[in-house]
């Protein structure tokens, strides 16, 4: 049976694969992150972390609870990898001189990188994070200083975190350094862009972060992303960190807000994997189904409902982080296990059918829907 009504992505179509049964591998980055989706998540964690797979996903909790949460949800997940975003992610700016931000109280009374790592394994999470500095456009010294001090630690438990202004993406030898700092990590990176908006929102940070992920020959966890994560699995990375929402797929810079075409709707943006993209519930209302039977979803949380349901309130928002969740382990579940060159096969032929898909939804509106540029961007070969 097809997800969604009126859609059929035959790429999606049949039944999921089976994953063996997994422990969680705590403190071994790298096998951790292989072959496992991970959800980023707020506040929504208490009501979607029943929807994550606990054998092929993850989650990365964020916020200023995030570590008191995780002991909570442990005791009821015992299976799923729960891994503590840092707050000097979302809240601090990277010098040359602190790359980091290192506590001098912390739990082993160090006050160095390695204790500030050994707090976040004691207090429960599964991999430790480096408490990078969001890290300004051209700001090589604080991205060299960050490395450097991170390669002088060797463990496995470790990813070294870089928040990156998106702006480093949006010049050719910025982006060729960036390649050449992740070959020379001897952690997996976690990769993220800083901007108030969409940090891939042009056509060239769209190219330049697919370049990237493609010749980069160190590993690396596309974070804080939306389905790009997707194509970054093709291109090579050993994993992607997806939010439900789009707060938890990109940061801000520290002390801004992010942006919207309209801050005042707050309905949530569902997630369609069939034509790969988010559409808020209000738009669809408005432009899609304001003169056509809405397209219904058969998800375990829609249940054949209509897609375009759901308002601003807090319950509808956290059915629409609910539903996310169980479409990215959907399209998860048709790329994530294959080896790489399936993979990118696979990833092809799901991109194909998403934009074979829009004919599908023209006809059962009477209009035409424009699809979005990443599509046509995964659709081309990498430049």
């Amino acid at each position: 049976m097809n997800q969604f009504s009126v859609l059929s992505n035959p790429s999606i179509a049949g039944s999921a694969p089976t994953y063996s049964d997994r422990g969680v591998e705590s403190g071994r980055a790298k096998e951790l992150l292989t072959s496992r989706q991970f959800h980023v998540c707020g506040d929504n964690v208490l009501n979607t972390l029943q929807y994550v797979d606990d054998t092929s996903g993850g989650v990365f909790l964020t916020g200023p609870n995030a570590a008191q949460r995780m002991n909570a949800l442990r005791r009821l997940h015992p299976t799923i990898p729960m891994i503590v975003e840092p707050r000097s992610i979302t809240h601090y700016i990277a010098t040359p001189e602190q790359p980091f931000v290192l506590p001098p109280d912390n739990l082993f009374h160090t006050g160095d990188l390695a204790g500030a790592l050994d707090d976040q394994r004691a207090m429960g999470s599964d991999l430790a994070i480096t408490p990078t500095g969001q890290i300004a456009s051209g700001d090589s010294a604080s991205l060299k200083a960050a490395l450097f001090a991170a390669n002088a630690l060797d463990r496995e438990d470790t990813l070294l975190a870089l928040p990156l202004a998106a702006n480093w993406l949006s010049d050719e030898a910025a982006t060729r350094q960036l390649v050449k700092a992740i070959d020379r990590s001897r952690h997996p990176v976690a990769l993220t862009f800083i901007d108030p908006a969409n940090p891939l929102g042009s056509l060239k940070r769209m190219r330049a972060y697919r370049r990237l992920i493609h010749e980069t020959t160190g590993t690396v966890l596309a974070y804080r992303v939306d389905l790009f994560g997707f194509d970054a699995l093709a291109g090579g990375a050993i994993a992607s960190a997806i939010g439900a929402y789009p707060a938890a797929r990109r940061l801000t810079p520290v002390g801004r807000g992010g942006s919207s075409a309209d801050p005042e709707d707050k309905s949530p943006h569902m997630l369609i994997g069939d034509i790969l993209r988010f559409t808020r519930s209000k738009h669809m209302r408005r432009h899609w189904f304001a003169e056509a039977p809405p397209i219904r979803c058969f998800c375990m949380v829609c249940r054949g409902d209509d897609i375009d349901r759901l308002y601003g309130d807090q319950a509808d928002r956290i059915i629409g982080h609910q539903h996310n969740v169980l479409e990215i382990g959907r399209l998860f579940s048709v790329v994530g296990h294959l080896p790489p060159a399936q993979m990118r096969s696979a990833w092809a032929k799901l991109v194909a059918g998403a934009r074979d898909a829009y004919p599908q939804l023209e006809t059962h509106i009477g209009a035409p829907v424009r699809p979005t540029r990443d599509l046509d961007v995964w659709a081309t070969p990498v430049t």
